[in-house]
């Protein structure tokens, strides 16, 4: 590569990274959660068992400390109602399923000091689903992969309503 061209290039890099800058744009890192909720209990019997984990992690990478014991806690993050469901979309011309419309709820309160700080606070995501009536294990497989990407969605949506409690 030539010189001119190599400088050229380490110019656009420097340049993208000015603008970048400039602009605001920034990684999102860790969630910030209030002091005031830490140690956080999580009642893991109200929740699937990829969301429990999930939560778990964020919580402590969000400097969080997590305690085993209710009675230890200062909050609880309580999962209400966690559901999946799959509907119709559209179907081919022998009335076969073509495509699906997969939904994921989950609804969550977070107690404090003994009251209600988030009460019944509701997250519904959704997702397409085309089927391919050739490949059903894959097709199975892709949706356990979206209901599981859903579910990292959900507990994400989770943290930043507690983190919006600053």
């Amino acid at each position: 590569m030539p010189v001119y061209l190599r400088r050229c290039y380490i110019f656009n890099l420097l340049l993208m990274a000015c603008v970048l800058s400039a602009c605001g744009y920034h990684l999102r890192g860790a969630y910030q959660l209030p002091q005031h909720l830490s140690p956080i209990y999580l009642n893991k019997d109200s929740m699937s068992l990829l969301l429990y984990k999930e939560l778990r992690t964020a919580l402590k990478a969000s400097g969080s400390e997590l305690v085993k014991d209710r009675s230890e806690a200062a909050s609880e993050l309580r999962v209400i109602h966690e559901q999946r469901s799959r509907d119709v979309l559209s179907v081919d011309s022998q009335g076969r399923a073509r495509e699906y419309g997969l939904k994921y709820s989950v609804s969550f309160s977070l107690m404090s000091n003994g009251e209600a700080v988030i009460d019944n606070s509701n997250i519904l995501l959704s997702r397409t689903l085309l089927f391919n009536p050739d490949a059903v294990l894959g097709t199975e497989q892709e949706q356990a992969n979206i209901y599981n990407d859903m579910i990292r969605d959900g507990s994400s949506q989770i943290l930043l309503r507690l983190q919006a409690l600053k």
